[in-house]
């Protein structure tokens, strides 16, 4: 094979190589921006009702408060989650991802990456969005002279399909693991907040 044949053999690869890479719509076609912007906008798709169920009834039996929706709002500022529970021990705020496909991350990168049959998506960190919206809650609950009460947001990912290739560790979880996390003696101990006072407080900040 001649030097020319072989720089012509490359080129042709590194093309398909391409194509094999670029996301594709629905229809077969290249992804145009409208299509990316819609991509994007369903990786915030969420499905909460499983977790929010298992919170409600986690919630009547220990005399508990369940604010939903949650997206609490302190200035210009949102929490972002899907509903908070208030007990004794004080402020749970849940974020639900309802993404299928295999999601890769750690807790230090800014963007996490999910792989489906579509092709591969970056979608940010969704642990640094529940840092932040700790913080907002946590604003509010400032604001009211309530800084003791303690804030902790949980990122559950609901979707049955969805692999999780994350490290252990990471602060993520599936339903499941959620529904066991519940059971965990820390929220059962009494840090004597007023969880209807709290509670209501928070659904006043609700927007």
């Amino acid at each position: 094979m001649s030097f020319w044949d072989m720089i012509f053999t490359l080129a042709i690869l590194g093309v398909i190589l391409m194509l094999l890479f670029i996301p594709m719509g629905s229809d077969g076609g290249i992804l145009n921006r409208k299509d990316k912007a819609k991509r994007a906008k369903d990786l915030g798709a969420k499905s909460a009702a499983a977790p929010l169920k298992a919170a409600k009834r986690f919630a009547v039996l220990h005399q508990y408060e369940v604010v939903s929706p949650g997206n609490v709002v302190s200035g210009d500022k949102e929490s972002g989650v899907d509903f908070i529970l208030v007990g004794c021990f004080g402020v749970l705020c849940v974020k639900c991802l309802g993404m299928a496909g295999t999601v890769y991350g750690a807790a230090n990168e800014s963007e996490w990456s999910r792989m489906d049959a579509s092709g591969r998506t970056a979608f940010p960190n969704p642990l640094d969005e529940a840092s932040a919206a700790t913080r907002v809650v946590r604003d509010v609950l400032f604001a009211a002279k309530r800084k003791n009460v303690p804030v902790e947001t949980v990122c559950v990912f609901t979707n049955p399909k969805v692999e999780l290739a994350l490290p252990r560790g990471t602060g993520h979880y599936t339903l499941k693991e959620f529904k066991n996390l519940l059971q965990k003696d820390k929220y059962l101990y009494d840090k004597g907040v007023d969880e209807k006072a709290v509670a209501q407080l928070l659904r006043e900040a609700v927007r």
